[in-house]
């Protein structure tokens, strides 16, 4: 009897913590599925993909597993094609790679304001309306 409540106790820890976690990253990304890539290993998640020479080959080979395509009709249509946009998980932190210039101008230069994460200075912006 001992044992099965030692078994019951750590299936409710293990569950407990687990949808913690869950809820906890769903809040964290604002309910947005991050773009597609390799499936990350539990503590370090890709940091053994991340290619030490030669990258642009291996982002461009990953692409093509991992691309955005993601309905069947389109993998049979766009076979061979690389998706644009692919993200590593490193240490909980999450790094987009953009693999065309199509994918690169319009997220950075068309949508920049969205993705910025600079500090507003509020003393420039007092010097600025003063001037």
């Amino acid at each position: 009897m001992g044992l099965l409540m030692l078994a019951i106790d750590a299936f409710v820890l293990v569950s407990s913590l687990s949808i913690f976690l869950a809820i906890r990253d769903h809040r964290r990304r604002g309910g947005l599925p991050f773009p597609p890539g390799p499936r990350p290993l539990p503590l370090v998640g890709n940091l053994f993909d991340i290619p030490k020479e030669f990258s642009w080959l291996t982002y461009s080979q990953l692409s093509r597993i991992h691309g955005t395509n993601h309905s069947l009709v389109k993998r049979l249509v766009t076979t061979g094609m690389a998706g644009d946009v692919l993200s590593f998980h490193i240490f909980g932190q999450v790094i987009v790679i953009l693999n065309s210039v199509k994918a690169t101008k319009d997220l950075l230069e068309r949508r920049g304001e969205i993705y910025s994460d600079r500090p507003t200075f509020t003393i420039h912006e007092m010097y600025v309306v003063l001037t």
